[in-house]
């Protein structure tokens, strides 16, 4: 499961609890949906990067915190105190003692079976020359479906490998000697390939045994670094706590899939970036929703894996758009679709849409049981726990973590007062629960005045507050249906 949220800090000094009021409902709506084995994504930046560690430790509590994973995604080079160059994913388990010990990727599973392919080439062809030849044509012919395994595109007597450039330390204090096909040199010898800037990672002694074993691969101009071989018989496809992948990728994949010209939605995420963190953790037949849908690069990615693995797993996507731009509708389902045509996938969706939006009038247009789950969803005092329903009783419909009692006075818009008789019922109701004062009461309208005991909740401004809903005067009455 991954969610998507991003943050736009202003001069408004209440912005953070801005943020924090409508996001905690739904992680707790969503970590209801979840199954125990399930996990969340939720990609994030520094700025509410605190504040979603503690509100998501309240909501799925610190114990099953799996780890927050850097995403090294760009170079930033305007001028700063500190450049920026990552973000962050925070991922939570619903139980984890429900969720396996190691993650694997899909990667390890393709892996094996071009170790497999590639014995067979070894058992047709003898020599080296034919072997390497038929082993570029079969990476070639399914590059798009190996994913970074397509990189293994070299062959030697030891198998495939790719050419990997982490010879160097990768800060000052490296060791500082040549390097030849025979063995180490002074670093100045004349036959010494270029030495990295912060020196080798290697010790002397480690770099002459690479060489020894024909790691080193010597490019043809003696002005570069040499580099190393990453044997595929190596691959270890874990998930790692930073992620290097750049973050154009996004825009790349929907300029393939729309042309060039695209320029539809910035910031997209790259399908590389979801693939390897459903693939890691979730099976094949997996159901993943993304609540936060955005271009759906989570789709995309879901589709690529089952392409690669023969996996079956499902997506749920969702979102509202942003103002008139209805990304669902003009984005993210033809994104899809050009998806499935682009890269040949036998797979398919079905596109719903929701139905009127919920304004003034159709919350007062609900029916008491409908209004209560609105209320036990909403309202802010079980905005980090939720609130706990309670059924078959005539006023209370729920209760907060700290115990205290929620009530619900509906008739009708035009009848649902709350009065002294109410509120005595209502408290009884509460005493007989075990339940602790403050009550907070909805209803309509209210004929005394608040005490210790009470709080009043009108209907429905206070649920539209909860929902940060602002009442406009565009018609708001349209059912779209089903396409």
């Amino acid at each position: 499961m991954e969610v998507t949220e991003s943050t736009s800090p202003t001069k408004d000094g209440g912005r953070h609890t801005k943020w924090l009021n409508p996001m905690a409902p739904r992680l707790v709506a969503i970590q209801n949906l979840m199954a125990d084995h399930g996990v969340i994504f939720v990609s994030i930046n520094d700025i509410e990067l605190g504040r979603l560690l503690v509100l998501m430790d309240d909501i799925f509590d610190e114990k099953n915190r799996i780890g927050v994973i850097a995403w090294r995604g760009s170079a930033d080079n305007n001028p700063s105190r500190i450049q920026v160059e990552h973000e962050y994913i925070v991922c939570y388990a619903k139980d984890s003692a429900s969720v396996p010990q190691r993650w694997t990727t899909p990667d390890d599973e393709i892996k094996e079976a071009l170790l497999e392919q590639y014995e067979a080439i070894c058992s047709e062809s003898q020599t080296l020359t034919k072997r390497a030849q038929a082993w570029r044509k079969l990476v070639t012919a399914n590059k798009s479906s190996l994913g970074r395994l397509g990189r293994y595109t070299h062959l030697d007597d030891q198998g495939p490998y790719q050419v990997a450039y982490r010879v160097h330390n990768p800060k000052p204090g490296g060791y500082r000697y040549g390097v030849t096909p025979k063995g180490i040199v002074k670093p100045d010898h004349a036959q010494s390939y270029a030495l990295p800037l912060n020196g080798y990672r290697f010790p002397p002694e480690t770099m002459k045994r690479h060489i020894d074993e024909g790691r080193i691969v010597f490019p043809k101009n003696r002005d570069q670094i040499v580099q190393m071989k990453d044997y595929l018989k190596d691959f270890r496809g874990t998930l790692r706590s930073v992620i290097n992948l750049d973050a154009r990728a996004g825009s790349y994949r929907l300029k393939t899939l729309f042309g060039e010209d695209f320029d539809g939605f910035r910031y997209a995420k790259p399908v590389e970036l979801i693939e390897l963190l459903v693939g890691a953790a979730g099976g094949k037949d997996a159901l993943v929703l993304d609540a936060f849908a955005g271009s759906g690069t989570t789709g995309d990615a879901v589709l690529q894996l089952n392409k690669r693995d023969g996996g079956k797993r499902r997506f749920v996507l969702i979102d509202e758009g942003n103002g008139e731009d209805n990304y669902a509708r003009t984005l993210l389902a033809p994104r899809l679709q050009a998806a499935i045509e682009h890269d040949k996938l036998d797979a398919g969706f079905t596109f719903l849409v929701t139905g009127r939006q919920l304004d003034r009038k159709a919350i007062l247009g609900l029916e008491r049981n409908k209004i209560a789950a609105v209320i036990c969803q909403t309202d802010r005092t079980g905005a980090r726990s939720g609130i706990r329903r309670i059924d078959k009783k005539k006023w209370i419909i729920g209760a907060n973590q700290r115990g205290e009692a929620l009530a619900l006075v509906w008739f009708g818009s035009a009848n649902s007062k709350v009065d002294a008789e109410v509120i005595n019922e209502a408290l009884k109701e509460a005493a007989e629960l075990g339940l602790k004062t403050p009550i907070r009461i909805y209803g309509t309208t209210c004929t005394i005045s608040e005490t210790r005991s009470f709080i009043f909740c009108q209907i429905p401004d206070e649920i539209l507050m909860a929902l940060h809903l602002e009442e406009d005067e565009r018609n708001q009455d349209e059912v779209l249906g089903d396409e």
